[in-house]
C-alpha cells in the first residue's frame, strides 16, 4: 500500500466536509481508516483507491491509521500522527504564487518571529516527469509546522493569506503549496481540456512543432547548457548583491545580466502542456479543501485573446478533479508590471480583463484586485504582504462571512446633459477614497497626471473624435464624475501594463481595472 505524500505527519484535513483518503495498492485488498472513532473499510480491486470520511470538527491533535489487508491475511498499516482538522487551501499557478517568504519584503523577520504550530504547510515536488527519485523523495515528505523559521520555503503570498485567516478564524490553516515559476497555464490542463478548444490547441501545436524530431540526447544536452547558463547567472547575481544589497533590478541587470529565459522545450520539459498537470496536481488530487487559490497569467500576457476560455475550463477543471462543483477559485488578477526601456502595449491589462470575465462567467469564483500592486521593471515584487492579505480579507467576507471588504467594481456610467458623466460602482462601503500614496508606482505618462494631491490617478476617457486623454474627475458622494474636452463615449481605468492608481472604497480595497462603454 502506498498512500498519497500529502497524507503525512502534521497534516491538517479540511473541517465540516467529506475527506478523501488515497493512494494505491499492488493487487486487491481491502483498505481500512481510523481517526477519532470514525473508521471505515472498503474492498478495493487494486492500483489506485480511494475512500471517504465524514464530515468532522476542528480540532486534534488526531492520529490516523490505515491498513491494507490482503486475502493471504498479511496486513500492511500506516499511522499518520499530530493531524488537525481546520481550514484547507490549495496554491497553484507560476513565480508570484511560488515567491518564498524568505525573499520577501519582511519575510525574515516573520520567519524569526512567527509560532503558528497550527498554520502547517505541505509543499509538492516539483517534478517534470514521475520517476523512482520522485517517488522515494515522496516517502519523507511532511507537513511543516509555521514556527522557528521552518517554513522559509512556502509561497509568501500564501504565508500572510493563512496567518490573517488563522487570527479571524482561531482555527488550524493548512495551505498546498502546488506551483511552479514560469509556467503558462497550458502546464496545469490536462490534455483533454486543452484540446477541446483554438486557443488550447495552439499551445500543444507550438509545443510539437518545438520538439519535432528532437531525441532524448539532443533535450538532455540542450538542458545541459541551459543549467550552466543558469548557474553562471546566479553566481553573477549573488556577487552583485553581495557588493550591494540594495541593488535594483535595473542595476542587477547591468551588473549580472538577464536571468537565461526560456529553457529548452522536450518531452520531460516542466512547461510543456500538460506536464504538470500530471506530475503534480494529480498528485494531490482529490485532497479536500476549503478552496483554491490560482495566481497566474504573466507568461500568457501575449495570449490574452484566449486565455479567458482557458481559465474558465482550469475552473472547471479543478472542480471536477477535487471532486467539488462548488468548490471556491480565487483568482489574484495581475499586478502592475513593464519592463525598462519598453513601450506598454496593454497586453497585462488585456491578460487582467481576460482573468475578470471569466470569474465573472464562473459561480463561486473570486477575483482578487491588485491594481495598486507591482514594481517598475521587475515582474517580482517582493511585497507579499498584500497580495495575501488582501486574498484572506476578501476570502473571509465572501466565504466565511466576516466583515472585512471586498475589492470595487465600476457599475454603470451615465451621461448628463450637461456633458459630464456619472460613474457608479459595487462595493463601495459607504465611502469612495482618494489616495494619490496608495501605491509606490511612477506612472509612464507624467506629463498626462496633474500634480496637485487632489487628483485621482489611473483614469482615461475616449472622446467622440476617438481621441483618449485624462479627464477631469471628482468624487461625489459614492460616485465620480468625470469630463472632458468633449463628449466622452468610452473610459477606462488602470488599463495599461503598468501606471499609478489611487481610488479606494470604504474598507481600503482598490478599484479593480475596467473599460466600460457610456
Amino acid at each position: 500500500m502506498r498512500l498519497a505524500a500529502i497524507f503525512s505527519e502534521h497534516m491538517v484535513l479540511q473541517r465540516d466536509k467529506e475527506v478523501r483518503v488515497f493512494g494505491e495498492t499492488e493487487g486487491a485488498a481491502r483498505i481500512a481508516v481510523d481517526i477519532d472513532g470514525i473508521s471505515i473499510e472498503e474492498e478495493v480491486p487494486g492500483g489506485r483507491f480511494e475512500l471517504t470520511l465524514p464530515p468532522h470538527a476542528a480540532g486534534g491533535p488526531y492520529t490516523m491509521t490505515v491498513r491494507e489487508m490482503n486475502a493471504d491475511g498479511a496486513a500492511d498499516e500506516k499511522k499518520i500522527g499530530d493531524i488537525y482538522y481546520g481550514e484547507v487551501w490549495i496554491d497553484n499557478g507560476q513565480s508570484n504564487i511560488e515567491f518564498e517568504i524568505r525573499n520577501a519584503r519582511g519575510g525574515a523577520e516573520e520567519l524569526e518571529t512567527a509560532d503558528f504550530p497550527l498554520i502547517r504547510t505541505f509543499k509538492c515536488i516539483k517534478t517534470p516527469v514521475i520517476d523512482d527519485e520522485v517517488l522515494k523523495n515522496e516517502q519523507y515528505q511532511e507537513w511543516k509546522l509555521c514556527r522557528e523559521g521552518a517554513f522559509f520555503e512556502m509561497s509568501g503570498v500564501a504565508w500572510y493569506f493563512a496567518k490573517k485567516l488563522y487570527k479571524e478564524l482561531n482555527c488550524p490553516v493548512g495551505i498546498v503549496d502546488c506551483y511552479q515559476g514560469g509556467t503558462s497555464i497550458s502546464c496545469w490542463l490536462s490534455e483533454e481540456r486543452l484540446s477541446k478548444y483554438p486557443e488550447g490547441r495552439i499551445y500543444q501545436e507550438i509545443f510539437a512543432e518545438a520538439i519535432k524530431g528532437q531525441t532524448e540526447e539532443e533535450y538532455n544536452r540542450k538542458l545541459l547548457d541551459y543549467n550552466r547558463l543558469v548557474e553562471e547567472y546566479l553566481e553573477r547575481e549573488r556577487i552583485a548583491k553581495a557588493k550591494n544589497p540594495d541593488i535594483t533590478p535595473a542595476e542587477l541587470s547591468a551588473e549580472a545580466g538577464d536571468y537565461p529565459w526560456p529553457p529548452p522545450q522536450g518531452l520531460a520539459s516542466a512547461f510543456r502542456p500538460s506536464g504538470l498537470y500530471h506530475t503534480m496536481l494529480q498528485r494531490i488530487a482529490p485532497f479536500t479543501s476549503r478552496g483554491i487559490i490560482y495566481y497566474q497569467g504573466e507568461e500568457d500576457s501575449g495570449k490574452a485573446s484566449g486565455y479567458r476560455v482557458l481559465l474558465e475550463e482550469l475552473m472547471d477543471e479543478f472542480r471536477t478533479d477535487f471532486r467539488d462543483d462548488k468548490l471556491p477559485v480565487v483568482i489574484l488578477q495581475l499586478p502592475m508590471f513593464i519592463p525598462r526601456d519598453t513601450e506598454d502595449m496593454r497586453d497585462w491589462a488585456y491578460l487582467r480583463e481576460a482573468q475578470a470575465e471569466a470569474v465573472s462567467a464562473t459561480d463561486g469564483a473570486m477575483m482578487i484586485a491588485l491594481t495598486d500592486c507591482g514594481e517598475f521593471d521587475n515582474v517580482h515584487p517582493v511585497d507579499k504582504k498584500t497580495p495575501g492579505e488582501r486574498t484572506a480579507g476578501e476570502v473571509l467576507q465572501l466565504i466565511y462571512d466576516r466583515p472585512c471588504g471586498i475589492h470595487m467594481e465600476a457599475d454603470r456610467a451615465e451621461k448628463k446633459e450637461d456633458g459630464s458623466v456619472v460613474l457608479h460602482f459595487r462595493n463601495t462601503f459607504g465611502a469612495l477614497k482618494n489616495n494619490p500614496e496608495g501605491n509606490e508606482l511612477t506612472d509612464l505618462r507624467q506629463e498626462l497626471i496633474k500634480p496637485d494631491e487632489e487628483h485621482i490617478f489611473g483614469f482615461e476617457v475616449c472622446t467622440a473624435a476617438g481621441e483618449w486623454m485624462v479627464p477631469d474627475v471628482w468624487i461625489d458622494g459614492e460616485t465620480l464624475v468625470l469630463t472632458a474636452r468633449d463628449d466622452i463615449s468610452e473610459i477606462r481605468y488602470a488599463f495599461f501594463n503598468y501606471g499609478k492608481v489611487s481610488l479606494y472604497n470604504g474598507e481600503g480595497y482598490p478599484l479593480a481595472p475596467f473599460r466600460k462603454k457610456v
